[in-house]
């Protein structure tokens, strides 16, 4: 933002330097980047946060000059002299057609002016603003852009075709020569200004060719209006199009100051272009904006900023900024906030004008209140750090990935999730569902590692996955993922192999084991976007899953290597785990194990197996293990060979061969009667 001096002393009573101006400005938020001199003035360049398109003109810096300097603001003459008027035959028909995206616009007919090169004033403050002077319509509406802050756009109004205004969404294929001589094709949607023939303009970005005022122009209409601002910025960015209009309308005008700019508008037309005003449409879909009113605690607001401030002063600094008190209480004030100043909307705002107009170089330094205090971590927070140390020790690295991921990488595993959450506003398609698993991060990551040539990767991380619940909620639950591809081991001393799905289970198994959960692997072959899936069930519990991902969905993720991946759920892990260290003495007496070879059917899956171990088993088991597994030749087809180590112990005495011998038998018959093995 361009801001000349000499212009804003025009507003406000300056006593001091362009450079005190500049200090005052900079202080206040308004940063001024540079001052350059030209022709006997100042031109001060400012650098304007997103939060205050109220200081995008001279009136709005000229507000936060005089507040700094505690003078008065003295406003332009907004008001049209009566003998502007003049009856006549001249009309034209306006017609909003969306209006939540044209909620105000205003057209005013003005005959007879003559148009020609600017002089004067005018055209002097608007060129050393950068902006070129054109003629001394258009020039009066680029000025009182800079004055005001309130785009304005005039069309010749006898090359309106039809006698009508038209405010739409561009048709398919629509295209439009703006006033740069550029033909521009139009997107479906799109906002314009159109007579009955076609687009005429672009709304609030910038005009077309066919309505450009020129010298010949005798009859112009002059548009006022309020376009939304997300509307203007797509279409804008769309284009490829910035214009100091479009750059005002995508951060929100005032709709206060539509008609006041088309008055001053009209006032200086008709002062420097001759002429008279015929008519005047208004079309408000927007009869009362709601009222921004914000109840605030002196009190807090002083302990937040560090000062002392009596009700009147702070009264005072608020009333110069704009806004006006509702009301007051013993604790504070209740103030409606400007309609320029739509940042305004809770106290901590109002918190902030205090302390930026008071000086924030006027708070004394002062050393905050320390109060020492012994941090305690959370349960969760324990067993999530118990969680990376165990994965780390294993040889997995931690991934962080985003929340938020695309409609295609969210459907890529329908069957992992329930109904998704998507976002009503995302910033772009690959942002727009929050995720309902970890999946699609972790192969992200591990497709942007191998296109990098680090093609074997143990990776991990800790997150959360988002769904909708039943009612009209949202679930947010934490899951652990894991994912392992390319080479297991690939060192001089042992043979290269693979990562695989059993190296996967280990790293589930000793989770599980660090936690005291015991782990069932419900395997599930339909499972879509999978080769090879299993569900986990932790105390009957759906607690998460394994499996391989199927090659379909890593030629997507343009992976040609396997890729193992799993999903705990935290909550159920974690669940009845104690904090607490145990420990258990060394056995003093020697163990003794027996093996149980058995043939079953491919069906019957280890997991099953080890449960019957488990709990037909008496406490002098010790431990169980699979030991081999054989599939082929000399066995029944549909069969498998499975062989298990046990191991037999007591903590006071060494067993008897007969002790171990009734146990083991009753373990052995217990599988042939349940499962129906064949012992061997």
């Amino acid at each position: 933002m361009k801001l000349s001096y000499e212009w804003l002393k025009e507003y406000v009573d300056i006593s001091g330097t362009v450079n005190d101006v500049a200090e005052k400005l900079t202080m206040s938020g308004s940063e001024v980047d540079s001052i350059t001199e030209v022709s006997g003035d100042y031109i001060m360049e400012l650098e304007i946060t997103s939060n205050r398109p109220d200081c995008l003109n001279v009136i709005g810096l000229a507000r936060e000059t005089a507040i700094m300097f505690g003078v008065p603001l003295k406003m332009p003459d907004m008001a049209i002299k009566s003998g502007a008027y003049e009856k006549s035959g001249f009309k034209i028909e306006c017609e909003v057609e969306n209006a939540s995206l044209c909620p105000v616009y205003t057209a005013r007919i003005i005959t007879g002016v003559s148009i020609k090169s600017s002089n004067g004033v005018i055209k002097q403050r608007i060129e050393r603003l950068g902006i070129r002077a054109i003629n001394n319509a258009v020039d009066v509406t680029n000025y009182c852009l800079m004055e005001l802050g309130q785009p304005t756009h005039v069309f010749d109004f006898d090359k309106i075709r039809g006698g009508k205004i038209i405010v739409r969404g561009a048709k398919r294929n629509e295209k439009i020569i703006t006033i740069d001589g550029v033909e521009r094709a139009l997107s479906e949607g799109m906002l314009v200004i159109a007579d009955k023939e076609g687009p005429i303009a672009i709304a609030g970005v910038m005009g077309g060719l066919n309505t450009e005022v020129t010298d010949k122009t005798k009859n112009i209409l002059l548009e006022s209006a309020y376009f939304d601002p997300l509307s203007v910025r797509r279409t804008a960015k769309k284009l490829g199009l910035s214009t100091d209009a479009s750059y005002r309308f995508e951060r929100a005008v005032d709709k206060n100051m539509i008609i006041p700019a088309s008055n001053r508008v009209s006032s200086l037309i008709i002062e420097t272009s001759g002429g008279h005003i015929k008519e005047f449409i208004e079309i408000r879909s927007v009869t009362n904006e709601v009222e921004i009113c914000i109840n605030f605690d002196i009190q807090k607001l002083l302990d937040i900023i560090g000062i002392k401030l009596d009700k009147e002063n702070i009264a005072a600094i608020l009333q110069n900024l704009g806004m006006v008190i509702k009301e007051e209480n013993s604790s504070g004030l209740v103030v409606q906030a400007p309609s320029f100043r739509k940042d305004l909307k809770e106290a901590i705002d109002i918190t902030e004008e205090i302390a930026r107009i008071y000086g924030y170089n006027n708070i004394s330094l002062t050393m905050p209140p320390i109060s020492p205090a012994i941090v305690r971590k959370s349960k969760l927070w324990i067993m999530k750090e118990k969680v990376r140390r165990i994965l780390s020790e294993r040889g997995l690295n931690e991934i962080m990935s985003y929340s938020l991921i695309s409609e295609d990488s969210a459907d890529i595993f329908p069957g992992l999730f329930q109904a998704r959450v998507t976002l009503a506003n995302p910033l772009s398609e690959e942002q727009k569902v929050l995720t309902p698993h970890l999946v699609s991060g972790m192969l992200k990551a591990i497709s942007w590692n191998i296109n990098r040539k680090n093609k074997d990767l143990f990776l991990f991380e800790i997150g959360k996955i988002y769904f909708k619940s039943a009612g009209e909620g949202y679930i947010e639950t934490p899951f652990i993922c894991a994912g392992l591809t390319g080479l297991s081991e690939n060192n001089w001393r042992d043979k290269e192999r693979q990562s695989d799905f059993y190296d996967l289970k280990g790293v589930i198994e000793i989770l599980g084991a660090a936690f005291n959960k015991e782990i069932i692997f419900i395997a599930d072959k339909n499972m879509e976007g999978f080769s090879v899936y299993s569900a986990l069930e932790m105390n009957g519990k759906n607690a998460g899953f394994i499996g391989q991902v199927s090659g379909k969905v890593l030629k997507k993720y343009d992976i040609e290597q396997d890729v193992f991946v799993c999903q705990i759920n935290i909550e159920i892990l974690f669940e009845n785990a104690s904090l607490a260290h145990t420990f258990e003495q060394l056995p003093r007496f020697p163990f003794a194990t027996r093996d149980i070879s058995m043939i079953c059917g491919e069906n019957i899956s280890a997991a099953k197996v080890e449960q019957i171990i488990k709990s037909s088993a008496r406490e002098t088991l010790k431990g169980y293990s699979l030991i081999d597994l054989y599939k082929g030749k000399n066995l029944p087809f549909g069969t498998k060979s499975l062989t298990y180590s046990l191991k037999y112990g007591h903590s006071d005495r060494t067993l008897r061969d007969d002790e171990i011998d009734t146990v083991h038998s009753e373990i052995k018959n217990t599988l042939s009667r349940e499962l129906g093995v064949v012992l061997r």
